[in-house]
């Protein structure tokens, strides 16, 4: 395959890839050798407050073809810190060389443990206000609470961005499409259990997709149990490809397009 793949979202930073990098010590190293190896042009590396923020920054600053996105997940928002010292912080982190996106942001209604909607809300529009200011995109996490996310990111207007790892209705893909929105695909795609994630592929225009491999976590059948990284991204846009009946270069030389005109990658650095 003479086209090359684009992970839109990655988290190099995590524990699970100490032990999976193997001899590759250092993990820019172990990075470079999965891009090399799979065709991968691209990735981003994301973050979920300010320490792994910054450690995609890093990552980006030694690998060519990676970039950061910088922001705090709603499952990451700091007790000790209110949201104005904590929109300062983002900022200057939003202000480094190769970061093309807030991310990732959004809401998380899954556990009881996590801070509580009103407090998620807060810090979701705080950064829905950078977003605006500083005209980079979101990157939005949105787990058991589509309708608040959505009805969030319609409030800023003048906000765009990605809802990755998708898991709502085709309607609600469709009007996020329509507030300039993109939808972003994991390997669960690939699951026994993802005839609503498939039909939601199966209804979105290819020019609205962007493939992500949320690695570690989330990897694609037939890898299912292992540690996810790039490589296995190919996995996802081979399901893609086979649910819109298109070639999988179609898919990739696509997909990799769109993420690089949403990132605003004119040419990989």
């Amino acid at each position: 395959m003479n086209v090359k793949l684009f992970d839109t979202h990655t988290h190099y930073d995590d524990i699970k890839f100490d032990e999976a990098a193997g001899d590759k010590k250092d993990r820019a190293d172990y990075i470079r050798a999965i891009m090399k190896d799979n065709d991968i042009c691209g990735i981003i590396g994301v973050g979920v407050d300010i320490s792994s923020s910054a450690a995609q920054i890093d990552l980006a600053s030694k690998i060519k073809g990676f970039y950061a996105a910088c922001g705090f997940h709603p499952e990451n928002i700091p007790k000790d810190s209110d949201v104005e010292s904590g929109m300062e912080s983002l900022y200057k982190l939003l202000q480094k060389n190769k970061v093309v996106a807030i991310g990732e942001i959004g809401l998380d209604y899954y556990w009881k443990q996590n801070p509580l909607k009103a407090v998620q809300i807060l810090w979701f529009e705080r950064q829905l206000e950078l977003s605006e200011r500083l005209s980079l995109p979101v990157v939005v996490h949105s787990r058991e609470a589509h309708g608040d996310c959505f009805e969030c990111v319609r409030r800023h207007k003048g906000s765009r961005g990605v809802f990755h790892s998708y898991s709502g209705s085709a309607e609600m893909a469709k009007a996020l499409i329509s507030n300039n929105y993109m939808i972003s695909f994991t390997g669960v795609v690939t699951f026994k259990n993802a005839s609503r994630v498939c039909e939601v592929v199966k209804s979105v225009p290819i020019e609205y997709i962007m493939l992500e491999t949320d690695c570690p976590y989330m990897a694609p059948v037939p890898m299912r149990g292992k540690v996810n990284h790039s490589g296995y991204l190919i996995y996802t846009a081979q399901k893609i490809a086979e649910i819109k009946n298109i070639p999988v270069e179609e898919v990739v030389s696509i997909t990799c397009e769109n993420a690089k005109r949403f990132f605003k990658i004119s040419e990989l650095s």
